[in-house]
């Protein structure tokens, strides 16, 4: 089969050292390893990034003299120009590449993939990552085109051939808001590729280099935003930290790690948290094999973190979010689940740090059900499955 998969946003970058980076290139090379041809049309560039960081919208002195609401229609209105010139490449590509299907990330405001497969009779398959027009809201505030992003959400679930969503809930949404896709949506959660860990790693010596060699090592990796509870862990560890030899390690960066550092400070355990900053996502395993636990702490109702599957490939004690995604792929087997509570999340961490051998059956049994279940191979294949 030739595959065109089809990323239509502007600051999407095929190759950013981000969650939704790693999404994209991992089912393209599921693809091709299943031996399919696939090609690429990225709104957001397919050239490797120049730095480490995500790319972020660009801001000015000229913003901070207009109305946000202003502000945010008018950057609305840039998308849709956007994607009315991402349409045109399309259909030239299509014309050029001859695809037998679309495979499109969805995204806020772009609806060109599903209306240019549909004037040019093109299978067109669309992954649902998020409930766009409430996520854009979340993030940015208010816009005049929001009404306008529900309808365009609605055209595109209705309108394209098969779709998928990473979890039960957005699947539920997306029933919400297009009954009539009931036949044609499958739930497909992120995943891990086996294949990715380092032929050797060096747990041992990052444990070594922070002289904590003999501790219990309760760590968190990725990006440090404020939705991601990594403040909730720092609290809920000073509540426990002096009853074991444990060690908290933060790995990554954000907005918040200032703030997060001086929070260590002031409870008094700053020795005891150790924060990486960013580091290059080659380097991930390494950190999460010096880990005990691994956590994360807080998630939203809609989204699949890929955070639980890479922390089940090295077999870790997880601590994670009390959420639905979560609870579709976790069971009480695999790990410990907490509320974003302060004192919940330090009993649950109380629990994992007294018992050496719960930590290792937890982290075996949700291991073998991520190699059984959840890479990125299976995920290419269910959606194989749907468009055949």
């Amino acid at each position: 089969m030739r595959i065109l998969y089809y990323s239509p946003h502007p600051e999407l970058n095929f190759h950013a050292p981000t969650g939704y980076g790693r999404h994209m290139r991992e089912m393209v090379a599921a693809f091709r390893e299943a031996g399919h041809e696939v090609d690429l049309l990225i709104g957001g560039g397919d050239r490797v990034m120049a730095n480490s960081k995500p790319a972020s919208v660009k801001k000015n002195a000229s913003r901070k003299m207009i109305p946000p609401l202003a502000w945010q229609s008018a950057r609305d209105l840039a998308l849709l120009r956007f994607d009315r010139r991402m349409g045109a490449r399309l259909a030239l590509k299509i014309a050029e590449f001859k695809p037998d299907m679309v495979y499109e990330r969805v995204a806020y405001l772009q609806a060109s993939g599903v209306r240019t497969c549909r004037k040019v009779g093109i299978f067109h398959f669309a992954e649902v990552n998020a409930p766009f027009p409430e996520e854009r809201h979340y993030f940015s505030g208010k816009s005049l085109l929001i009404g306008l992003s529900r309808k365009i959400e609605r055209e595109i679930f209705t309108q394209t051939n098969a779709m998928s969503t990473v979890s039960e809930a957005l699947r539920r949404y997306a029933l919400r808001v297009a009954t009539q896709v009931e036949g044609k949506i499958s739930v497909i959660p992120n995943a891990i590729d086996p294949d990715g860990l380092p032929n050797r790693l060096n747990g041992k010596a990052i444990r070594a280099d922070l002289n904590v060699a003999n501790h219990i090592v309760i760590g968190f990796v990725g990006s440090v935003f404020a939705y991601h509870g990594v403040d909730l862990l720092i609290k809920g560890f000073a509540k426990i930290e002096s009853q074991y030899p444990a060690t908290l390690l933060i790995v990554g960066d954000g907005a918040i790690l200032p703030e997060l550092r001086r929070m260590a400070a002031q409870l008094g355990i700053a020795k005891k948290v150790h924060f990486t900053g960013s580091v290059p996502h080659a380097d991930v395993y390494h950190y999460i094999d010096a880990m005990d636990i691994c956590c994360m702490t807080k998630s939203n109702w809609y989204g699949s973190p890929v955070k639980i599957f890479e922390y089940g490939l090295l077999a870790k004690a997880i601590l994670a979010p009390n959420v639905a995604p979560v609870r579709d792929v976790m069971t009480e087997s695999d790990g410990k689940f907490c509320e974003p509570d302060v004192e919940d999340i330090a009993k649950k961490l109380s629990e994992l740090l007294q018992n050496k051998a719960l930590r290792e059956e937890l982290g075996l049994h949700w291991n073998r059900k991520v190699l059984s279940n959840y890479t990125w191979a299976h995920a290419a294949q269910k959606v194989l499955d749907l468009c055949t």
